[in-house]
Formats: structure tokens, sequence, C-alpha cells
């Protein structure tokens, strides 16, 4: 698997000032590409952390810096964001290290 994939639903107020928008829940996914990483290495694991880290920021989108409620809300996305995207990761890791022990 080269690719894992993050989804998460989230209110629209998060990417639009307009409250109108806010009644409608939003699904969007990001795909975390995995290649050109070894994930039975320490530095492919922080890599893969980091891309994580990047995806969540794309999908959670950016409050004004006046909206104090609206950068909670981003800190909140982005953590079930990794937290989800964690689960899958550590899959890929445990894989990663049984292929290893397999090739010897």
């Amino acid at each position: 698997m080269k690719t894992l994939l993050i989804t998460f639903a989230f209110a629209a107020a998060f990417v639009s000032a307009n409250p109108a928008a806010a009644q409608a829940p939003v699904s969007r996914t990001a795909a975390v590409s995995t290649a050109g990483l070894d994930l039975s290495t320490e530095r492919g694991q922080r890599a893969l952390e980091l891309r994580i880290v990047h995806a969540s920021s794309e999908l959670c989108g950016t409050p004004s810096p006046a909206d104090a409620r609206g950068r909670i809300k981003l800190k909140q996305c982005r953590a079930e964001l990794q937290s989800s995207a964690a689960e899958q990761a550590r899959i890929l890791v445990a894989r990663a290290g049984s292929l290893e022990v397999a090739a010897r």
C-alpha cells in the first residue's frame, strides 16, 4: 500500500465565513503518499507523520486570525484528523516491520 487516506467531516464554517454555509457538513479526503518512505525506520515514520500533519492542515482550512472560536475548531479538526490517520499509519508501520523480518 503506497497511500493512506484520511477523511474528515466538518462544518463548512471552517472554510467559509458565510454563516448559512455552517449548516451543511463537508467531507473531504486527502491521500497521503508513503512512496519513497521506509516505514521500518524512525526517519521514514517521522516523514509520514509530517505528511499527515500537512494533509490535516490542508483539510481543516485556515480561520481568520481574529476568529478565536475558529482557531479552537481548527486545532480540534487537526487533532481528530491526525488521530484518525495515526491508526492507519500504525498499521502501515507494523506491516513494514513484518516485511523486513520476513525478508531476512
